[in-house]
């Protein structure tokens, strides 16, 4: 709706934005709502793939954080079971890790 002045716009709260735009899309011409439709369901699209890729990247950091943080609570606990002079076959049966882990702790 190009009669709008700009200046109402930036003194707009957001309900009368809304309004407006729902005004603008209402004097599209058939063909000109079919591809602002369009348009906005690309969009929705892309913030839908965009959302799922943030959420499967926290998935995978968190669970990458819990594995790499056990992983270091394990090793942590071998070297002072080893520092302790416990033996290797205990130490091995406790952890899960191998004589080799153990041995580069």
């Amino acid at each position: 709706m190009e009669f709008i002045d700009p200046s109402v716009y930036e003194r707009a709260d957001e309900g009368l934005r809304q309004l407006i735009k729902r005004a603008e899309v209402g004097a599209l011409s058939e063909k000109e709502y079919d591809q602002y439709e369009a348009s906005m369901k690309l969009l929705a699209d892309e913030i839908d793939m965009e959302k799922q890729g943030f959420e499967r990247g926290v998935e995978q950091g968190i669970k990458q954080g819990v594995e790499q943080g056990i992983k270091q609570g394990v090793e942590q606990v071998a070297k002072e079971l080893k520092q302790n002079n416990i033996p290797i076959d205990i130490i091995m049966k406790t952890t899960h890790l191998t004589q080799d882990q153990i041995e580069k702790l």
